[in-house]
């Protein structure tokens, strides 16, 4: 199991979450949770990690979206969408 956590997660249908964490599993989103302390084996991202629902089954899937305008919140020219393991 991985940890990952950004400046913000977006989960349908919450929107907008500050700094959060997500556990991955087999490439799904199995937990979350708020980065209120330092956690051991926690990996940050600087932009923001998108929760997706993909599959027959709507497993959520965590994407990367770097660089990102925290003002408007909105992705900007050059945003890349990574799929974290």
């Amino acid at each position: 199991m991985k940890r990952y956590a950004s400046h913000y997660l977006f989960l349908p249908p919450y929107n907008y979450l500050k700094q959060y964490v997500v556990e991955v599993a087999d490439g799904q989103a199995v937990r979350v949770f708020p980065l209120t302390e330092e956690i051991e084996d926690v990996e940050w991202f600087p932009g923001v990690i998108a929760l997706l629902p993909e599959g027959e089954n709507g497993e959520f899937v965590p994407y990367l979206y770097y660089p990102f305008d925290f003002a408007t919140m909105k992705p900007v020219g050059g945003t890349r969408r990574r799929l974290l393991p």
